[in-house]
């Protein structure tokens, strides 16, 4: 099985569901999530609460989960990373893999629950796609 990497802004919504939903599918520990804002772990060292409301509906537990910085030990793990976050603001080295796909998924941070929700949901189809 391969090992993914999941990529957003601030590893606090999209890239940590896309991990969970991995995970869950395959029941395998295959995919980690990371972020590429600097200053988010100091901010947020655990999962925002709505994210992990949102995902204990889906039976998926996110509280206990960790903010990651992405860097290249992780990238070059990785067999196939998707980042959910603008081109533009990643580093050189995540620009420049040839294992990256982007996908245009809108960040939920700091949206009402149901908004939250359709972006699960839209996750969990895509994780779904390349399963």
């Amino acid at each position: 099985m391969k090992k993914i990497l999941f990529i957003c802004s601030g590893n606090v919504g999209r890239s940590q569901i896309a991990e969970a939903f991995y995970n869950d599918f395959t029941e395998s520990h295959n995919a980690l999530s990371a972020g590429i804002d600097k200053n988010t772990p100091a901010k947020y060292p655990k999962i925002p609460d709505g994210i992990c409301k949102i995902m204990t509906e889906e039976n998926l537990d996110l509280s206990q989960q960790k903010v990651k910085l992405i860097n290249k030990y992780l990238t070059g793990k990785a067999e196939r990373i998707f980042v959910m976050c603008k081109k533009e603001s990643c580093p050189d080295f995540l620009i420049e893999s040839n294992k990256v796909t982007y996908w245009d998924i809108e960040d939920p941070y700091q949206m009402k629950f149901t908004d939250m929700r359709k972006i699960r949901d839209q996750i969990k189809v895509k994780v779904k796609s390349i399963i």
